[in-house]
């Protein structure tokens, strides 16, 4: 985990020590010493990992970059697509109004028409005279009723037109603008997809070179070993410097939840629990699910997600403390959805399901532990 990526950690842990919801700490703010020693065992772990460098380390530091970027334009182009679909929806209502304004325009000016023809086979022109010269309307006769109601009908119709044409011209420029709008997003969609493309390249380079360099079954083994060391160092930092979150009295223990929680994502199970990875002697201690990339993935339960970011061998990662030393880990994926700090409800979308970390297929790796250790995940979901 590099420099960017253990600031991001602290960032994340500090912001949970200062939470009040935070047991140990509830009273008072964290204090100097225990900023110190949260600094003191990342820069311990920075130290450690600075002697295994090497230039495959230098790959993975690329890979990461440009999975993190990959994933950040994968969310603006998700949300851009969003907006696109919601500005087209308003646009096209605009347009349908647009039209029956127009529709409605054209038969009001035909009503008009045919009210005026009428008044004027009724003698319509000597009425106006009557009444610009301030005769008495009194002089009429009751056969001018018919007039009169037409008359009303002529300015009725008038003043609907009027109101027509007014509101046709209030129309068009909010439609000038949303059609505007809608242009320069779909073109920053086009050019998002466009970089999209290049920087897939980047990464496709950059995971060859990588996997040349670990093709050998030993090669494998180290990758592996180090990629659980570093997750176990991870999850002792976080275990040492915050107290696991006290959850509101009204949610479900974790502990009771066994056998009843819903799986992460759709999918069919690929690995399973305990069962050897490749041909290396190491055991999988977690679950992973094959799954449509972009496909949403869930919290499996309510807790609060306490790291974000792109994680050696895991890719973008997601943990989330559920209270009671229970944490649900979340790797492989194209996009986080949430940061540290939210607090997420069960079955509620927190990342997409990707191939970062350097896979070549889509899948999430899926991990439960309590307090610290990996557990059967497929003895929790139903």
């Amino acid at each position: 985990m590099g420099k960017a990526a253990t600031t991001r950690v602290l960032c994340a842990l500090l912001l949970l020590i200062s939470a009040s919801s935070l047991p140990l700490l509830a009273d008072k703010p964290p204090s100097k010493k225990d900023l110190e020693k949260l600094q003191s065992v990342i820069s311990k772990t920075e130290r450690q990992l600075d002697k295994q460098q090497s230039h495959s380390r230098k790959l993975e530091k690329q890979l990461r970059q440009t999975e993190v970027s990959l994933g950040k334009l994968k969310s603006r182009a998700k949300r851009l697509q969003t907006t696109i679909r919601d500005q087209q929806k308003q646009l096209n209502g605009l347009l349908a109004r647009q039209k029956n304004l127009q529709l409605q325009s054209l038969a009001q000016q035909d009503e008009i028409n045919n009210l005026i023809t009428t008044s004027y086979r009724l003698g319509r022109e000597k009425r106006i005279k009557v009444l610009l010269n301030q005769e008495s309307p009194e002089k009429f006769s009751r056969s001018l009723i018919y007039a009169d109601y037409l008359n009303k009908a002529h300015l009725g119709a008038i003043e609907a037109f009027r109101d027509t044409v007014a509101e046709l011209e209030t129309v068009k420029p909010v439609l000038q603008s949303k059609t505007k709008a809608l242009l320069a997003n779909k073109t920053e969609l086009l050019n998002q997809q466009a970089t999209l493309k290049n920087t897939l390249r980047s990464r496709e380079s950059t995971l060859k070179q990588l996997n040349a360099e670990i093709d050998s079954d030993k090669g494998k083994l180290a990758g592996l070993r180090l990629e659980r060391k570093e997750l176990e160092e991870l999850l002792k930092a976080v275990e040492k410097t915050v107290t696991s979150i006290q959850l509101p009295s009204d949610t479900v223990p974790f502990a009771s939840t066994r056998g009843k929680l819903q799986r992460p994502v759709k999918g069919q199970l690929k690995n399973r629990y305990g069962k050897r990875r490749g041909s290396t002697q190491l055991r999988w201690e977690g679950v992973s699910f094959y799954a449509n990339p972009g496909r949403e993935v869930g919290s499996i339960h309510y807790g609060r997600v306490i790291f974000a970011d792109w994680f050696r061998g895991k890719g973008l990662l997601m943990i989330i403390d559920h209270g009671d030393g229970y944490m649900s880990l979340y790797a492989h994926n194209q996009s986080l959805l949430r940061e540290p700090g939210d607090w997420v409800s069960a079955g509620e979308a927190i990342a997409t399901a990707g191939n970062t970390g350097g896979l070549d297929h889509t899948e999430l790796y899926f991990e439960i532990r309590h307090q610290g250790k990996a557990v059967n995940p497929m003895k929790w979901l139903r």
